[in-house]
C-alpha cells in the first residue's frame, strides 16, 4: 500500500513537471513572436509568465532580462522616465541571478553590463562611477567567455566614448569625491564599433552609436556618412526603429 501512495505520489509529481515545461514552451513561443514584432511590452508578460512556470531555466531568464531592459530602453525612447525605472529596476535583479545561476554564460555577463549601464542612467554621480565600472568589467568578462557576440562590444563603444568627454575636471572632481573615474579615448570607442561592425557589418546600432561618437569628436564628416548609411539599412529590431528616427532627425538638424 505505502508503495503504491509513493507511485501515484512520484506520477502527479511527473505530471505537474510536464505541464510547467509545457507552460514555459507556450509562453517562450509567445514571447519570441512579440519579440520578433518588436513589442516589447507584450514579450515582457509572456517571458514573465515563462518564468514564473520555470525560474531555473536559463533561455527563460536570460530572454526575460533582455526583454526588460528593451521595454525600459523603449520608454526611454517614449520619454516615459518613470515607466522605465520599473522595467530597468527589474532587469538589474535578474541580470544579476542570471549571472549568479549561470556564471559561465557570456550573456549572463552581457546582460549585467546593459543593465547597469542602463540603471546607471537613474542615479547619482557616485552611483554612476561605482556602475560604470560595472558595465566595463562585465563587458569585458562577457567578450573573455565569448569575443564572437557583438552586443558587449557595443556597450563597451559607449563606454569609453562616455568616459572619453569627461573633461579634466569632472575627472579631478570624481577622483577626490568618489575615489575613481572611468577611463577610455575616442579611439578605444572607434575600435569597439568597428569589432563589432566587423562580427555583423549589419548593425544599425553599432553604426548609429559610432556616428555618435564620431560626432562627440566634432568630427561631422564622418557622422553623417554614417547617418546617411543608416537611412538605406534593415530593420532587425527595436532599436533599429529608434536608431533610423534619431538619424533622420539629426541629418535634418544639421542640414538646417
Amino acid at each position: 500500500m505505502k508503495l503504491k501512495f509513493i507511485l501515484i505520489a512520484a506520477q502527479i509529481i511527473l505530471s505537474l513537471s510536464m505541464l510547467h515545461a509545457q507552460a514555459e514552451k507556450d509562453y517562450l513561443k509567445e514571447g519570441d513572436e512579440y519579440h520578433a514584432k518588436f513589442d516589447n511590452f507584450n514579450a515582457v508578460v509572456y517571458y514573465a509568465k515563462a518564468y514564473e512556470s520555470s525560474p531555473e531555466s536559463y533561455e527563460t531568464l536570460s530572454k526575460y532580462t533582455l526583454a526588460l531592459n528593451d521595454a525600459g530602453e523603449e520608454c526611454l525612447d517614449l520619454k516615459k522616465r518613470d515607466e522605465a525605472k520599473i522595467y530597468i529596476d527589474k532587469a538589474i535583479r535578474h541580470a544579476m541571478l542570471l549571472q549568479k545561476n549561470f556564471p559561465d554564460s557570456a550573456l549572463s555577463y552581457t546582460y549585467l553590463a546593459l543593465s547597469y549601464g542602463n540603471i546607471a542612467m537613474f542615479t547619482g554621480n557616485k552611483e554612476k562611477i561605482k556602475y560604470a565600472d560595472q558595465v566595463r568589467m562585465n563587458s569585458l568578462k562577457a567578450i573573455k567567455l565569448n569575443p564572437n557576440n557583438y552586443f558587449p562590444y557595443i556597450i563597451l563603444g559607449i563606454y569609453y566614448r562616455e568616459a572619453a568627454k569627461l573633461n579634466w575636471y569632472e575627472k579631478i572632481f570624481a577622483k577626490t569625491f568618489y575615489g575613481g573615474v572611468p577611463e577610455g579615448t575616442f579611439q578605444q570607442s572607434i575600435q569597439m564599433f568597428r569589432k563589432a561592425l566587423s562580427i555583423d557589418p549589419q548593425l544599425i546600432i553599432a553604426d548609429y552609436q559610432l556616428s555618435k561618437t564620431y560626432r562627440s569628436m566634432g568630427d561631422e564628416k564622418n557622422e553623417v556618412v554614417l547617418l546617411k548609411k543608416i537611412l538605406n539599412m534593415p530593420v532587425r529590431n527595436f532599436r533599429d526603429k529608434y536608431a533610423i528616427i534619431k538619424s533622420r532627425n539629426r541629418l535634418e538638424k544639421l542640414s538646417n
